[in-house]
């Protein structure tokens, strides 16, 4: 049974929480308390996997209470249920904050993200690389595409479509924006799968309040990794994207999961990141060993630390609230047969797309280069597919053709 704490000035708010969820009681234990000074006494008693917290309180605001929760309790998901409105404030919590619902929230999504997030607990049973994980505000980005945004953002000439090509190039900072355009943070009400397209709704002015003031984007500490180029695992995840949005207009028609197939391609290996920017010695030394024996980096990585890159990435990108197919593609991209669905899912698309990029791009591969599981093709029937999408993934790349 998991542990939710909810937290908010206002005790007829808590007593409608109360009311609201209280089908949930045999799932879940939850405890409510009025304040973030009282809050922090139950959370010094007892177990939670999330606390759900209102922004605007006396004595102690939301932002200073999920700081004191990330600095004392890092395991714990961290979600902001407010009707603050204040654009200051909010882009002053986004660090610590995992998610951002507004007030009023329907009961149905409310329940649908905290079920959610508990279940993302699951996913890593280490508990040191869970902690460093919780308290990842952002994914680091290449220094070349972070110095040039910020040259950008400076200049008198910059527009929402410079800004947006330049983000759209570092998945660090594509992660990032598409997780704070996709929730309540800015009150946009509508699906966005460009980076391009989040600035362009975003604005030029909340942008470069993220940028510069906040630092929500920053680069990469750590620009040598032995073993590991990061321009190539840059390049690669935006051609996984590229080739994983294609095989699925190909197979089915629905725009929105094409949308989904594109940025689990493009996040798939961010759990590669997280590793390179928190264990790096560790990484390197796995990489170089890894290249010695020909080995899968999966199976180099569980070897190691327990827990695999996929799970890594899968964890944070569910802690910021991703959806579920795309925590379901970024979790099973190297072993879909793992996974239990019989029909053309994300997973497919981003599954053949990374094979299939490292044919076409071998030195881009750490390890060996991957073939195709034939038994989870035949169980899709989808084997006679498979030559035509490579052949349309090799057209994706010929000049002139658009990369997305």
């Amino acid at each position: 049974m998991k542990n939710i704490l909810f937290v908010d000035d206002e005790p007829k708010v808590l007593q409608g929480l109360h009311r609201m969820l209280h089908s949930m009681r045999r799932d879940w234990n939850m405890e409510f308390a009025e304040g973030g000074h009282k809050a922090l006494e139950v959370l010094g008693n007892s177990h939670f996997d999330v606390v759900v917290t209102d922004m605007r309180m006396p004595g102690m605001n939301g932002l200073e209470f999920l700081n004191e929760v990330k600095k004392r309790y890092p395991h714990i998901i961290r979600i902001v249920l407010s009707g603050q409105a204040d654009k200051e404030v909010i882009i002053q919590s986004i660090g610590p904050i995992h998610q951002y619902l507004s007030k009023p929230c329907d009961p149905n999504k409310l329940k649908l993200i905290l079920s959610q997030a508990c279940s993302i607990h699951e996913l890593l049973a280490e508990e040191k690389l869970k902690k460093i994980v919780s308290q990842m505000e952002y994914l680091p980005s290449l220094p070349a595409y972070y110095n040039e945004l910020t040259n950008e953002l400076q200049s008198e000439s910059a527009t929402l479509k410079s800004v947006g090509k330049i983000i759209s190039k570092d998945i660090g900072m594509s992660a990032k924006i598409l997780q704070m355009v996709n929730s309540a943070f800015f009150g946009i009400r509508t699906h966005v799968s460009s980076p391009e397209r989040a600035v362009m709704l975003l604005g030029l002015e909340i942008v470069s309040a993220l940028a510069l003031s906040s630092h929500v984007f920053k680069q990469f500490d750590k620009v040598t990794i032995e073993g590991l180029s990061l321009d190539s695992l840059w390049n690669h995840c935006m051609t996984v994207g590229s080739f994983a949005k294609h095989i699925c207009k190909k197979q089915i028609t629905d725009q929105k999961t094409a949308d989904f197939c594109f940025i689990a391609g493009l996040l798939h290996d961010v759990g590669k990141i997280v590793l390179a920017a928190n264990v790096p010695d560790t990484y390197t030394s796995l990489l170089m060993n890894m290249k010695e024996k020909k080995s899968r980096i999966v199976d180099k990585e569980f070897e190691v630390f327990g827990v695999t890159h996929e799970k890594i990435g899968a964890y944070l990108m569910g802690l910021w609230g991703f959806n579920d197919s795309i925590i379901e593609a970024l979790t099973f991209h190297h072993n879909p047969m793992n996974n239990i669905s019989k029909e053309f899912i994300p997973l497919t698309a981003v599954y053949i797309a990374n094979i299939i990029e490292h044919e076409l791009f071998p030195e881009r591969t750490m390890g060996v280069v991957p073939e195709i599981d034939k038994e989870y093709i035949k169980k899709l029937n989808l084997t006679d597919k498979i030559p035509i999408w490579r052949d349309e993934c090799k057209k994706i790349l010929e000049p002139g053709d658009n990369n997305e």
